[in-house]
């Protein structure tokens, strides 16, 4: 399966343990799993937990004009993209989880 995530919560919010252990088990059973970080949801960029999914095999995409607006500067495992590149990914995934 091809399950792709969109958080646009910050990343102190309840929001943020679920998609972490979400992530966890989709990768577990193998799924391709994607990350879009958008909105206040860019701030997870930061958390150490993400970088740890992502060298598991989680795919990170990030909106680069919303994080130049709050100033965050992605590590460079991240991939820039925009919202037509979600809206590509979300055309690409058998499901479609949102987190606002």
């Amino acid at each position: 399966m091809n399950l792709l995530i969109i958080m646009a919560s910050n990343p102190y919010s309840h929001d943020f343990n679920t998609v972490v252990k979400l992530i966890e088990a989709s990768l577990k059973r193998n799924h391709k799993t994607k990350i879009f970080f958008m909105a206040n949801g860019e701030y997870c960029l930061l958390r150490e937990e993400i970088k740890n999914l992502h060298e598991k095999g989680l795919e990170v995409y990030y909106c680069a004009h919303n994080a130049e607006q709050r100033k965050i500067k992605p590590e460079s495992w991240a991939e820039s993209s925009s919202m037509y590149g979600l809206a590509k990914l979300m055309t690409e995934a058998d499901k479609v989880l949102i987190f606002d």
